[in-house]
């Protein structure tokens, strides 16, 4: 392996210092591809994380660094056994083959810790996008170079430690993610803003386009989706999927699913931070604002409630400069708020009945919603909604009014609501095999929308159990949150089974202070290990509500 002279000069190529050479380029390629595989969970955070390296710090953090105490582990006993091994053939490592046996524990170990973790079902699993791709090949580079230089080291420095030097190279994986993600980063930015500036050029072609965006710590989803299902009875609507609420999401719907002849655009707007709003109002300029619930939702990110306030603004803000309607759900205080301030054209909609579209007569129940459309003081029709839960009537008012003001009829109105149908794990029943209700929330997560979930939860009938790791990304108030979620959940079920340890401490908490049994508190691991107790608990016809679901990066 020693392809340098005692003197540190070149040598000539002859055949054992060539083969030398080609051996250490071939086990640098092979300590790459281990570590970059040993990798994946850091590059696996770091993404669900939105490439943020404070998300992946933070998840080193609230694990007490359990992740590189495993490197550690792993290193300590591939040396070790290198080393042992070393000395032991000492006498017989003549033959260059006779070096490279310490790897193979090197091997074992690390195919071991690979399989430990690929084992593990993850909730989103990491997709290699474009973007991941890029990631993982500057990584891999990296490894390489590292183990070429920790073997030159291991040969010049250590006695019997040839070619151990490459085991030091798991220590510097969250070194390495870490220099690889700034190298990366530039060019990201730049690809990102090219998408952005094209996206920017279509909407700015697309004269005749009317752009609905909505904004809200909670409901976003769900408001836009029943707003495009009823603009679509008189127009032709693009609506961005899932949660693509980002510049990105965004500019990625505008490319690929913005069509020529599209009348409608509407628009999820999200934001973490203060100008998050404003930027995707540059990019989609919008006419029509909807203000859904505000609460404390993403709290730690913004610092303080008067940021989170102002941010969501920023929506009103543009609406107004371009003479536009905003239209504000004020069941929420922080909507009420941000009404009452507005100088634009506004609308307010809630359950209450003030403003000029509402309900009355309200029946909710274990299949759906059945009420009294009013609009403008004239009783519409009496409408039979699937979807479930007093808020969900409150989120399709906020759409009749969008519907109002881009110039739907009534009856296309109604006929729009009549046809909507429960979205994917926002209070959605879903099929069980062992004859339980299961109602998927998975996607909620906030206090309010949870109230909301525990208020849907109280009208079945049978045992319920709600499954839930509590709230996060709440910064200080994380705890008071979770203790109060804890009490308005104790009135509505029967046990709790709490995942993760995040929040256990806190929900418990608030549960056996509102009188609950403790002995019907469960504690689970993971969200497979809250399902797999289920039989012991339940029968046929019972219900289980799934309420939030914490992405990997939370332990």
């Amino acid at each position: 392996m020693n392809f340098l002279l005692a003197d540190g000069q070149l040598p000539t190529m002859g055949m054992p210092a060539l083969t030398d050479f080609w051996l250490s380029v071939v086990l640098a390629l092979g300590t790459a591809f281990i570590c970059t595989l040993m990798s994946t969970q850091l590059l696996h955070i770091l993404q669900i994380s939105g490439y943020k390296l404070k998300g992946m710090t933070d998840w080193q953090l609230q694990s007490k660094f359990s992740y590189e105490r495993k490197l550690l582990i792993v290193t300590f006993l591939s040396a070790s056994a290198i080393f042992v091994t070393n000395i032991l053939l000492a006498d017989l490592l003549v033959g260059r083959a006779l070096k490279y046996v310490g790897i193979i524990f090197f091997l074992i170990f690390s195919i071991i810790y690979i399989s430990n973790f690929f084992t593990i079902p993850q909730k989103t699993p990491i997709k290699y996008t474009k973007r991941m791709s890029r990631l993982v090949g500057v990584v891999a580079v990296l490894f390489f170079c590292l183990a070429l230089g920790f073997q030159y080291l291991s040969v010049k420095c250590i006695p019997y430690f040839e070619p151990g030097g490459v085991t030091l190279v798991p220590l510097f994986i969250p070194i390495v993610v870490m220099v690889a993600h700034f190298i990366t980063k530039p060019v990201e930015k730049m690809i990102a803003n090219s998408y952005i500036k094209k996206a920017k050029v279509k909407m700015q072609l697309a004269k005749k386009l009317k752009v609905v965006g909505v904004t809200g710590s909670y409901g976003k989803t769900t408001v836009k989706s029943i707003i495009a299902n009823i603009l679509a009875e008189k127009y032709k609507v693009c609506v961005t999927p899932f949660s693509y609420n980002t510049p990105l999401g965004l500019s990625k719907t505008i490319l690929e699913n913005l069509e020529d002849n599209d009348q409608v655009l509407v628009a999820e707007m999200g934001a973490r931070n203060v100008g998050d709003i404003a930027e995707l109002c540059k990019l989609v300029e919008p006419d029509i604002g909807v203000i859904t619930g505000i609460g404390n939702q993403h709290l730690a990110t913004f610092g303080s409630v008067e940021n989170l306030m102002a941010t969501k603004n920023e929506l009103v803000e543009f609406v107004t400069s371009k003479k536009g309607t905003c239209i504000f759900n004020t069941d929420s205080s922080g909507a009420t708020e941000l009404y009452e301030k507005a100088n634009c054209k506004k609308y307010q909609v809630n359950i209450a009945g003030k403003g000029n579209v509402y309900a009355k007569d309200i029946t909710c129940s274990e299949d759906g919603s059945v009420f009294t459309l009013v609009i403008d003081g004239e009783e519409v029709f009496d409408v039979k909604t699937m979807l479930l839960g007093e808020h969900n009537i409150s989120n399709i008012l906020v759409a009749v009014e969008v519907a109002k003001v881009m110039g739907l009829s009534n009856e296309e109105i109604v006929r729009g609501i009549n046809k909507l149908l429960p979205i994917a794990h926002r209070l959605a029943i879903v099929p069980s095999t062992n004859a339980l209700v299961v109602i998927d929330d998975a996607y909620n997560g906030s206090r309010e929308g949870a109230a909301a979930a525990f208020n849907v939860l109280s009208k079945f009938k049978g045992k319920k159990v709600v499954i839930t790791p509590g709230l996060v990304e709440l910064g200080n108030d994380q705890f008071n949150n979770n203790f109060e979620l804890g009490r308005e959940m104790s009135k509505a079920c029967d046990y709790v089974i709490i995942t993760g340890v995040v929040n256990y401490e806190a929900i418990s908490s608030g549960l056996e202070f509102a009188g609950f049994d403790k002995t019907k508190i469960i504690r689970a691991g993971t969200l497979s290990q809250a399902v797999s107790m289920l039989p012991s608990i339940t029968s046929a016809g019972d219900v289980v509500l799934f309420e939030n679901d914490l992405p990997d990066n939370y332990v």
